[in-house]
């Protein structure tokens, strides 16, 4: 006659724990390559028609770039939360929003939270002011998103000087992009054991994060300097 083997609550949730570890490192090893989302995944990264898609010249002073944006988008952009999907040259989208502070708007960037992403023109790239490899930045946009899990909104800024290469800027961006799969991959698979593309309706929209969103740095109006002391 066998004898029953009992597992302990830790011994399971070490090996759920191990198994979603091994799913997200394959996630990462084969999330170079190029394929169509699904609708779960063009959801939950907010890539969807209603949304207006425009592509621009990143290398451009401040006004010029915010002047495209707005002509290209066919608004005036002054004081408002735009939302867009921005177009990359490999045909990707990313959802990205533009907060436009012109010298009228009473509400400000710097009123809110955001982790600042800079990039600079030697291709450094700095997260929160602390310089990390390019390929890393998907791992620090996840472990924010995962390490804030109670807190509803996480954004993130992305700035970059001028000049920036163009493949570079892109880079940045699919890099975020990427990490918001891997928190949502986790989640789902923790949740409902599945695959993103394999969650029904309901599943994944348990899963958004609604006020989670990427904003482009071009939009924050730098703070001036205090006048000089009269002597």
């Amino acid at each position: 006659m066998r004898k029953k083997i009992k597992y302990s609550n830790n011994s399971v949730t070490v090996v759920i724990t191990f198994i979603t570890v091994f799913f997200v490192c394959c996630y990462f090893l084969f999330s170079n390559k190029t394929f169509k989302y699904c609708d779960t995944e063009n959801y939950l990264l907010g890539i969807h028609d209603s949304l207006p898609s425009i592509s621009i010249n990143y290398n451009q002073f401040r006004n010029e770039l915010l002047e495209e944006i707005s002509i290209k988008l066919k608004k005036e952009t002054c004081c408002e939360i735009n939302e867009f999907q921005l177009q990359l040259e490999n045909n990707e989208t990313i959802n990205v929003k533009l907060h436009n502070e012109c010298e009228s708007c009473q509400v400000y960037i710097n009123d809110r939270f955001y982790y600042r992403i800079l990039l600079t023109k030697d291709n450094q790239l700095l997260f929160q002011d602390r310089p990390i490899a390019l390929d890393s930045l998907s791992l620090n946009i996840y472990d924010c998103l995962k390490n804030e899990d109670l807190i509803d909104s996480v954004n993130f800024m992305f700035y970059w000087d001028k000049p920036s290469q163009k493949k570079a800027i892109e880079k940045v961006f699919l890099n975020i992009k990427k990490g918001y799969q891997l928190y949502y991959e986790e989640v789902g698979q923790q949740r409902f054991g599945k695959s993103l593309c394999k969650l029904s309706k309901t599943e994944f929209k348990a899963i958004k994060r609604e006020r989670s969103n990427i904003y482009l740095g071009v939009g924050e109006r730098k703070s001036l300097p205090p006048p000089p002391k009269n002597n």
